[in-house]
């Protein structure tokens, strides 16, 4: 669960038709929280609610210190906030309007003082605070409510009451899967530290999956899968298999248990005492595109499923005309020709996804990866012009002459501004084999190119 996400698929076929580039622009700006609910089993007949969450920099409002609180600040820092969180579970699922209140069955808080060392901290969306709340709970059904409150504000933010079934774990024939961003040794047992951005793993970086096994047999067979989840019209959302591995009989643990860390990067602790089995298997993101995908963890011989999770790559700096496959299409203009770019518009969704993925492998400078860094930087070429060559008259960025020849050429080596007698401001552009030329035609910002040498 995710108060504020971003979708992170290539093609938005439901916004194709009507989104524009400037709201792909803001959409992809918009600052991001991640919070999860996660059921970590303690005992047959308890389980344990956790809510990990992650606020990046840009979310909070930061505060710059005065020079009476210098003395309590860590060193070198100028900027800081206050952050309270808390969750409180009520037993029993949404009562109506006007129905008598239902009883708490649990709440944790959290708070902390953060502090950065500069304004543009404060806008960076790869810093974060972090940590994780957790309440113990027999099975039943329930529901919660979580609150937020930043630098002391007196009303709390709060979410609408959700309602969560905690289930009897001796009756669940499929087991949890987490998202596992590294492992460690401690002196209690080995601690997985989880990747915290719900439902979301790293584009181009591989991951480990911790996985409960249920029933778990010692002498069968299981098979860990990850497929593609398409999205397809006509047979809604079809798979295509991308990974298929037999989980090993070392990456099975018996007679386990987890312990949840509430720490600024929460983890779980797998125990050797317990009465569960879990299963380890790394997972070869760094070799998927950013998509969605379903893991399945079989037991072959039966070919039942006794564990499922579905995620999706997580590009945090994906430039903005990739959150649509019309505007990516369209923005080739600067390095293709029309009939290349008609030629790549036509088809099915499916289609013209295929030819604009085949348009950009061919130019790939590391076709053995996911990522490829000449997309990556021809679009924040875009990105970059729209926001710094807007002007009043032309406030498409991307679209006015310095724009076009940022996009095409990257930054100059030198950039010069001369102010000749009586005539317009200039701005030189030099790059190693070629000179660029532009000239002022308002006092506001619009230069229009008028030479090259």
């Amino acid at each position: 669960m995710a108060v504020l996400l971003i979708a992170l698929g290539m093609a938005d076929t439901a916004l194709s038709q009507r989104v524009s580039y400037p709201q792909l622009v803001n959409r992809s700006e918009t600052p991001q929280i991640f919070i999860n609910d996660i059921i970590v089993p303690d005992s047959d007949s308890s389980s344990s609610l956790m809510f990990s969450f992650r606020f990046n920099n840009d979310f909070i409002p930061f505060r710059k210190l005065q020079a009476s609180e210098l003395d309590q600040a860590p060193a070198n820092t100028e900027y800081y906030s206050t952050l309270r969180f808390s969750a409180e579970v009520f037993e029993g699922k949404i009562k109506k309007r006007n129905s008598p209140g239902t009883n708490t069955a649990g709440r944790d808080s959290w708070t902390d003082t953060v502090y950065v060392s500069s304004f543009e901290d404060t806008q960076a969306n790869k810093k974060y605070a972090s940590g994780a709340l957790s309440t113990k709970l027999t099975p039943g059904s329930y529901n919660y409510v979580l609150q937020l409150s930043m630098l002391q504000e007196i009303n709390e933010r709060s979410t609408q009451r959700r309602e969560i079934e905690i289930p009897n774990l001796s009756e669940m024939e499929k087991g949890e899967i987490y998202l596992i961003k590294s492992v460690s040794s401690t002196s209690n047992g080995t601690k997985y530290e989880l990747i915290n951005m719900d439902d979301n793993v790293v584009f181009g970086k591989d991951f480990t999956a911790l996985i409960r096994i249920p029933n778990y047999q010692k002498n069968n067979i299981y098979t860990a899968t990850v497929n593609k989840i398409v999205d397809d019209k006509e047979n809604n959302d079809s798979t295509e298999s991308l990974f298929s591995s037999e989980i090993s009989d070392e990456s099975f643990f018996q007679n386990t248990s987890l312990k949840i860390v509430k720490s600024s990067e929460p983890a779980l602790i797998l125990q050797n005492s317990g009465n569960f089995t879990y299963a380890v298997v790394k997972i070869p993101s760094s070799k998927f595109d950013n998509s969605r995908y379903k893991l399945t963890v079989k037991h072959t011989e039966s070919d039942k499923t006794v564990s499922e999770r579905t995620f999706q790559s997580y590009w945090q700096d994906m430039p903005a005309s990739l959150y649509n496959l019309n505007i990516a299409i369209d923005m080739l203009k600067f390095i293709a020709s029309n009939d290349e770019i008609e030629r790549i518009r036509r088809g099915s969704d499916k289609e013209r996804e295929r030819k604009f993925r085949e348009f950009w492998e061919k130019r790939d400078p590391t076709p053995n990866t996911v990522y490829n860094e000449l997309m990556a930087e021809y679009y924040n070429r875009i990105d970059h012009a729209y926001k710094e060559f807007g002007s009043q008259q032309e406030p498409l960025g991307h679209e006015s002459d310095r724009g076009e020849v940022y996009i095409k050429f990257g930054p100059p080596n030198s950039k010069e501004r001369v102010f000749p007698p009586g005539g317009k401001t200039r701005e030189i552009w030099k790059y190693p084999n070629q000179t660029f030329v532009f000239e002022a035609v308002s006092g506001f910002g619009d230069f229009k190119l008028i030479g090259k040498r």
